[in-house]
């Protein structure tokens, strides 16, 4: 007789599955998709990066690899970034019936690079593609699920990085 715990389970893992097939279907096709350019950042110390898997700033145990100043970034793949942004509250109108809608200090992005094998980590940063000229940094800060089914379904919680200035050519 099959076991029936192990059925239920591969068919649970069919849902996730399966959306995660239809959410990279949907954010390499939609229309407000941004093509996008991933690096992950590299640290360039010589001595040993980690004690006890724990990075380390000399001798000194530190806080996380933001805090190291000399860093390279290494170009991972293209992508393409999908605003995920949910639809907050409503806003307050002003006299003029317009809106005032303060600025976003983090944006959610549905990503999916080309390469359907690579995995984003927390610190990468995304190049949105606005035109040839015009590229919008954003740092993954954070990795949320939608689902808390396994294999989970990704969304990213990014913060803009104007201070980085990389050369794609």
């Amino acid at each position: 007789m099959p076991c029936l715990i192990h059925a239920s389970a591969a068919m649970l893992n069919n849902v996730p599955d399966a959306i995660n097939r239809i959410k990279r279907n949907v954010v390499i096709n939609h229309p407000n998709t941004y093509n996008c350019h991933i690096v992950r950042k590299i640290i360039n110390r010589a001595d040993e990066p980690e004690v006890g898997g724990l990075p380390t700033l000399g001798g000194l145990g530190m806080i996380s690899a933001d805090d190291e100043q000399d860093v390279d970034w290494d170009f991972i793949d293209n992508g393409y970034a999908l605003p995920a942004e949910p639809f907050g509250a409503p806003s307050q109108m002003m006299d003029r019936q317009d809106a005032n809608n303060p600025s976003l200090e983090e944006f959610r992005f549905l990503i999916e690079p080309e390469d359907a094998d690579i995995e984003l980590k927390k610190n990468d940063v995304i190049y949105l593609i606005i035109s040839e000229v015009v590229l919008i940094a954003f740092e993954i800060v954070t990795v949320e699920t939608l689902t808390n089914i396994a294999p989970f379904n990704i969304r990213y919680v990014c913060n803009k990085r104007p201070d980085l200035f990389l050369d794609f050519d």
